[in-house]
């Protein structure tokens, strides 16, 4: 595959780009596809995380969604939906709680993929998202 040959979904990597960095969109280097949300304040108010939309071939991907507090904490819900339907959801306490991940997606073309956190409790303890995974054409 060409460098920069993916269409949509984030920006190719071509000669002098910088695809490496946080932020809610995918990343492709080569045949594989990234997002980190990097550490960002939780809120009360759902959010999104990560949310981008696939360009013309599939991801096969790992979720991981981080509780970055020590000891207990708030309940931390994540949820993630595919072109707006929910298709998982997943409850964190405290940092301990990581047994869940990674979980394994598979992200067809042209799909709209998003990862919203929700602090039930209202507070602004630090949460990140990350996803990783091998582009397929």
């Amino acid at each position: 595959m060409a460098l920069g040959g993916l269409a949509g979904g984030g920006a190719g990597n071509t000669a002098g780009s910088n695809p490496s960095g946080t932020g809610s969109s995918i990343n492709y280097i080569g045949n594989h596809a990234y997002a980190y949300s990097g550490k960002v304040a939780s809120s009360g108010t759902a959010f999104n995380l990560l949310d981008f939309t696939t360009g013309s071939s599939y991801i096969l991907a790992e979720l991981t969604c981080f509780y970055a507090v020590q000891g207990a904490g708030s309940d931390m819900q994540f949820t993630v939906k595919l072109n707006g339907e929910i298709i998982g959801q997943f409850n964190l306490t405290d940092s301990n709680d990581v047994t869940e991940f990674p979980v394994p997606f598979l992200i067809p073309s042209y799909s709209h993929f998003e990862v919203e956190q929700d602090n039930l409790a209202s507070s602004t303890e630090p949460v990140a998202a990350s996803i990783v995974g091998r582009v397929y054409e």
